[in-house]
């Protein structure tokens, strides 16, 4: 456990992870993660969108901790509230961890996520940090914790070489199934905007996180974004080495 700017970090064992703290999650995320799309109807008529993408705690332990020797839960306390949390499967790619990452719309922008992550990676001698994620936030935390620092200078050529067998040996399952797209890994790609995407074929609205690019691109320069562009049911795919 540790306390930084009034938050409370705990980072917990997969098997340890009790169902009272699942659905602590499931509710946040429910809650905080985002709405579907226009083409949510295309993966299940069940899907409404602008309706909240919600997950049970039953499907976030099957999902996240079903391989519980594995998988850490980085919780975020403010208080006894849950502000965050992020889900890590780490697997024999050069220890390679994937996070399930989830921030308060109350909290965000306060480095809540980079601290995440970095509870996550603490101690473990993972080398190599994958996310796939939708959300602009969460690529620039995750850069925080490589090599590099910050999110205009990762290395793309890395990602290029490396996504592919990562993607194939991860057991989260639908990252097993992801096609990946953009020029970093195909350079006469038809979407020459976007560089380095995965199809997971999650159709969540992406009017917040492409809010969050504009804002980022107006401030740094639109060249400055290295992933490019977000198409319908893609989502970034960021893999950074560990300093």
């Amino acid at each position: 456990m540790s306390t930084t700017i009034g938050l409370t970090f705990v980072v917990v064992k997969g098997g340890d992870v009790t169902d009272s703290q699942l659905q602590a999650c499931a509710t946040l995320f429910n809650a905080n993660y985002g709405v579907w799309g226009e083409r949510a109807v295309e993966v299940s008529s069940y899907l409404t969108p602008g309706t909240h993408v919600k997950m049970s705690a039953k499907k976030l332990r099957a999902q996240c901790v079903g391989d519980a020797k594995n998988s850490n839960l980085a919780l975020c306390f403010s208080g006894n509230t849950l502000v965050g949390h992020a889900f890590a499967t780490h697997w024999d790619y050069g220890q390679c961890t994937s996070s399930l990452l989830v921030v308060s719309a109350d909290h965000r922008r306060k480095g809540i996520a980079t601290y995440l992550i970095r509870s996550l990676r603490g101690g473990g001698g993972f080398n190599v940090f994958g996310l796939v994620s939708s959300h602009p936030a969460a690529c620039i935390a995750l850069s925080a914790v490589g090599a590099s620092h910050w999110i205009t200078t990762i290395d793309i050529p890395f990602i290029r070489e490396n996504a592919a067998s990562i993607l194939e040996t991860t057991p989260v399952e639908y990252l097993r199934t992801a096609k990946l797209v953009g020029t970093a890994f195909d350079k006469e790609s038809t979407s020459l905007n976007t560089v380095s995407s995965a199809l997971t074929n999650f159709f969540v609205d992406h009017e917040e996180p492409l809010r969050a690019l504009t804002e980022f691109r107006e401030k740094y320069g639109r060249d400055a974004w290295p992933l490019g562009d977000l198409l319908d049911g893609h989502e970034y795919m960021i893999i950074v080495q560990g300093c």
